[in-house]
């Protein structure tokens, strides 16, 4: 199934770390459509039939065309140029893996996101943060993210996270205790 124009100009480009982590989970979801996700992560072999060759040709083409400029000649190689397994298996390692830089990053970003009063801003932080651990594929308990996000805004705003330090299932569910903020922030301003 070809890819149209418009079908790839609402895919994100990648720019490197920073935005990895929506363009891996959009360019999955896309190739998934495409019927072409497990040519870019179960290896083709060495000889590959003629029908996986032709979908290693088009996973390269999509890939390569959502990367950036300044790291294209980094990624897409006259190696790497036709086979998208190949191209998908360099950009994971180089941004999708658990290795000390990837790693630095993530966690300076978890640690330097502070509440400055606005809820909704603050939360989208704390799930780009969540979103790039995963990508990275560092777990952190929903126990520590919950403790994380209710340090964070009892600063500024005790009087709003007092009453969730009693509440078991938001202190253990980090999912639910963001439906929960949203729902305040969200009630907040409407009055």
């Amino acid at each position: 199934m070809a890819s149209t124009k418009e079908e790839l100009s609402t895919l994100p480009m990648l720019n490197g770390g920073s935005n990895y982590p929506i363009w891996a989970q959009r360019l999955t979801t896309y190739l998934g459509h495409k019927d072409l996700l497990a040519t870019v992560t179960v290896d083709p072999g060495v000889n590959p039939s003629a029908a996986v060759t032709k979908k290693l040709s088009e996973s390269a083409f999509i890939i390569s065309s959502k990367v950036g400029d300044r790291i294209y000649h980094g990624i897409i190689t006259p190696q790497r140029g036709s086979n998208g397994f190949a191209i998908w298996s360099k950009i994971k390692r180089m941004y999708g893996s658990n290795m000390i830089h990837n790693r630095t990053r993530a966690t300076n970003k978890w640690t330097n996101l502070f509440f400055n009063g606005d809820i909704n801003q603050f939360l989208d932080h704390v799930e780009l943060c969540l979103a790039e651990f995963a990508a990275i594929g560092k777990v952190i308990s929903d126990t520590d993210v919950c403790g994380f996000i209710i340090a964070k805004i009892s600063v500024k705003r005790p009087g709003l996270t007092d009453p969730l330090l009693t509440n078991n299932v938001l202190l253990n569910n980090s999912e639910a205790l963001i439906e929960k903020l949203r729902d305040l922030a969200n009630h907040e301003e409407l009055t």
